[in-house]
């Protein structure tokens, strides 16, 4: 069976993969299950959490990563891990970190309070599913997707792990080492009103590369939710091309 090792975003539940595993008889999608999540005892610290993230990822075919979990990786392949697999970034959130609001207001404890109310609210529940999902969730997976956030008891590091100072020493890494950012592929959903693509074209520019870019234009922001099968068969299509003698590689720009 083919491994494909998933780095999900803020909040993930490994309930976010049960249709795209019933979906994949012949992929096995292996969600990276961070320090933190869904109750897990917290990381000391970023290194101590990527190293917990990094013991977890077995030779995959692929590496996958949505939300946050694409800085994950970049964060990983700056300290040499994942070096020569495939990736591809799904709507990643990388260095539109330190631009937007949100960020900077979640490092403070009282916002983290507030961000766990509110997501446990169901009527703020109810406008999140019509916002962001293109179709809505059965009662299950809603359930426990709102229950990741609320099992998050990393949710405070990550805000504050993933910084100004962290962006800045991943372009130093990445300016000596360019190599780092090979074999990366980023994919983006048309309908996705989570994270706009300015995100890439910010990271792009601070790490002088140009990615690929695929984009889906009826996916949101959680295509293995709304369209598992979909997102399994553009999945496998990836591993088909990483499969290829072909490379792809970052172009830097300019």
């Amino acid at each position: 069976m083919t491994r494909v090792a998933f780095f999900g975003g803020n909040g993930h539940c490994t309930a976010r993969l049960y249709a795209a595993r019933r979906a994949s008889p012949l992929l096995e999608i292996a969600d990276v299950q961070y320090p933190g999540f869904e109750g897990r005892p917290r990381a000391a610290s970023l290194e101590a959490f990527l190293d917990g993230a990094a013991r977890q990822v077995a030779a995959p075919a692929l590496v996958y990563a949505t939300g946050i979990g694409g800085l994950v990786v970049l964060a990983l392949r700056a300290r040499g891990a994942l070096m020569g697999m495939p990736v591809v970034l799904q709507a990643p959130v990388l260095w539109g970190l330190e631009r937007r609001w949100m960020p900077r207001l979640m490092r403070l404890r009282l916002a983290q309070r507030a961000l766990r109310r509110v997501f446990a609210s169901r009527h703020f529940q109810d406008h999140f599913v019509r916002r962001h999902f293109v179709c809505p969730p059965s009662p299950g997976t809603r359930e426990a997707f709102f229950a990741g956030y609320a099992s998050c008891a990393a949710l405070p590091d990550l805000f504050a792990w993933f910084s100004p100072a962290l962006l800045r020493s991943l372009e130093a890494v990445f300016a000596a080492h360019p190599s780092a950012l090979e074999c990366v592929n980023v994919w983006w959903g048309g309908r996705d009103r989570v994270v706009a693509p300015g995100e890439l074209r910010g990271a792009e520019a601070a790490l002088a590369v140009c990615w690929p870019l695929r984009l889906f234009p009826d996916w949101g922001h959680y295509p293995m939710i709304d369209a598992p099968e979909a997102w399994i068969a553009a999945v496998g299509d990836r591993l088909s091309e990483a499969a290829q003698p072909a490379v792809d590689r970052a172009r830097p720009r300019g």
